[in-house]
């Protein structure tokens, strides 16, 4: 019955869950903070420990319906009993609120609603994640932009990619690391790094789909073997490679292409097989924020690349992937920067105090929170919350990370989408 789909991001899943070591709320009598993956998220004095719950994490959207039937929206007429209000706005996001000094970084109702809600019993196991229900999408990520499809007079334009399996890789989504605490053991080799707020870019210097001419087309149906592919550079923001198709793409979200701009900069220092995976921050060309307020040290109309992992594609669509030390040694010959490195080591050696026997993965999530959370970004002249850090495994064919945002970062974040203002990465 519940199901995560083929494309669900798994920062916006819904989750089963058991309540545990709920405490009172410091200064509301009616409430109290459950810990979820080590996140605290109010709930009612009604809740108590051993309930079966759903959680749905921050910036998630919940299906409109669901949130009508349990009469969820501050609205009364969106909801069922039109005499109770909630506290849903009409576009059902799960928002980052501090109540009375305490952060909620979540949404929690006990199961037995959503049941009646779809007139079944649930009997999947505790810890459960998914995204549908039956065949319907029931929560996802909430985002206010929509890419339209492309067209032209009234049809689908179709287009040639020029890509080949196995070349490209886009983004992997990096998930919560208190959501995945005990992913990271004490002696894996891992790397802390910052988590900027820009704008993500891949520039990747692979096999590409060579565009053939008539003759090279008719000697290919008679079956005489004809070199198809070569090497180019293909770039992208972190959904769209913006030159994949033998046509001109559309200009994006800004009047300018802050991608293709970065590509043209980086292109001489970029090997066959390589692909670069980092994030502009600063200003378009224009003058306008790549993020809103985030000006990363740039004066307006300047931009900086922080790169954060490169990667080496062979023919046969091998990755492997750079280690920090290797990345740092590419940055320096080629003239690039490298996002801030705060640790390179064994996890147990950041914080040799803790007893690696007993709740380690714990309290090093909650040492890193106290390093490395809720501060002011140290690069931008602006006074905003710096995003967070993200935790690296190293590995030679795998990028295993997990970031740790900090809550007066999914504050500003939130805000954002209450102003409307379009989030780049949806846009591009």
């Amino acid at each position: 019955m519940l199901s995560i789909s083929e494309k669900a991001n798994p920062n916006y899943l819904a989750k089963i869950v058991e309540l545990k070591n709920l405490r009172k709320h410091e200064n509301a009598d009616r409430l109290q903070v459950a810990t979820i993956d080590f996140q605290n998220v109010i709930v009612g004095d009604n809740q108590k420990n051993g309930d079966i719950c759903v959680y749905f994490p921050i910036e998630c959207q919940i299906h409109i319906d669901f949130i009508s039937f349990i009469n969820g929206f501050r609205k009364k007429e969106l909801n069922n009993d039109k005499d109770v209000a909630g506290f849903f706005e009409a576009n059902c996001r799960v928002r980052a609120v501090k109540l009375r000094g305490e952060k909620s970084m979540g949404f929690l109702i006990p199961i037995y609603n959503l049941e009646q809600f779809i007139g079944k019993k649930i009997n999947e196991p505790i810890g459960t994640e998914f995204n549908f229900i039956g065949d319907t999408e029931f929560v996802r990520k909430y985002e206010i932009y929509k890419p339209e499809q492309r067209t032209r007079n009234g049809k689908v334009e179709k287009r040639i990619s020029r890509l080949v399996d196995g070349q490209f890789h886009f983004h992997i989504d990096t998930e919560n690391l208190r959501k995945n605490a005990f992913a990271i053991k004490p002696d894996d080799h891992i790397s802390i790094t910052y988590k900027v707020h820009g704008t993500s870019t891949i520039f990747a210097n692979v096999l590409t789909k060579r565009k053939l001419n008539i003759i090279e087309k008719l000697l290919k149906s008679f079956g005489i073997n004809i070199k198809d592919t070569e090497y180019d550079i293909l770039y992208s923001s972190r959904k769209v490679v913006k030159n994949e198709y033998e046509t001109k793409d559309k200009k994006g979200f800004y009047s300018s292409d802050i991608w293709g701009t970065v590509k043209d900069e980086i292109k001489e220092f970029l090997p066959k097989g390589y692909t670069i995976y980092g994030e502009i921050l600063g200003y378009t060309k224009d003058g306008g924020y790549i993020q809103q307020d985030y000006d990363y040290g740039c004066e307006q109309g300047q931009h900086k690349l922080h790169v954060y992992r490169i990667t080496s594609t062979n023919i046969d669509g091998q990755v492997l992937e750079l280690s920090a030390e290797q990345i740092n040694e590419f940055c320096e010959r080629a003239g690039l920067q490298t996002v801030y490195l705060f640790y390179n080591g064994l996890a147990k050696n950041l914080y040799p105090e803790l007893n690696t026997a007993e709740h380690w993965n714990e309290e090093f999530v909650k040492r890193l929170e106290v390093d490395y959370n809720d501060k002011d970004c140290f690069i931008c002249k602006n006074k905003v919350p710096e995003e967070g850090i993200v935790v690296r495994k190293m590995s030679l064919f795998n990028f295993e990370a997990y970031k740790l945002k900090s809550f007066n970062f999914m504050e500003f974040e939130t805000a954002q989408l209450d102003k409307g203002i379009v989030d780049l990465e949806s846009a591009n």
